[in-house]
This record gives C-alpha cells, structure tokens and sequence, in this order.
C-alpha cells in the first residue's frame, strides 16, 4: 500500500448492523452494554490490524483486497455507535 491512508469507513448499513447485533442477542448479549461494546471493539481492532493488516505486510493480500476488507471492518467497527445513534 502507498503512504496514503486506509480508505474512509463507510457508514454500517442496517442489514451489516443488524446481522451483527443478531449475532450478539442469541448469546444474551448487546452491543448496546458498553462493555460488551468495548470488547467488540477490541476484537474488531485483532481482527484488522493484527490478522488482515499483517496478512497484507506479509504478502498474503494483495492492495486492493487489503483496501476492501479493511473498509468492511472499518464499517463493521462503527454498528454500537450505530445501533446507539451515537459517535463511538
């Protein structure tokens, strides 16, 4: 990748924020709690930057992979400020 930065997240979309909350809600959860919103968070951080950041530094994606999967995960990080209405 250049010196430019990630591309902007987009907004979540309702189907991607409500499949997420789905997720959560059959384990008795929601991204609503704040904590079960920070461990979200830590975990989406793990997956892009540790697992797709690192596969892409490492060869294992190609740029314009790397951009497409990041800009998901950057979207997929905003659903709880989403969901909330608020800028998390």
């Amino acid at each position: 990748m250049t010196g430019a930065g990630p591309t902007p997240a987009p907004e979540p979309t309702d189907r991607l924020a409500i499949a997420i909350q789905s997720l959560y809600k059959a384990r008795g959860m929601s991204l609503a709690d704040p904590a079960t919103a920070d461990a979200y968070d830590v975990a989406i951080q793990a997956v892009a930057l540790l697992l797709v950041d690192g596969t892409y530094k490492t060869g294992g994606l190609g740029e314009a992979e790397h951009r497409r999967i990041r800009a998901l995960l950057d979207a997929a990080a905003l659903v709880p400020g989403y969901l909330s209405g608020t800028d998390r």
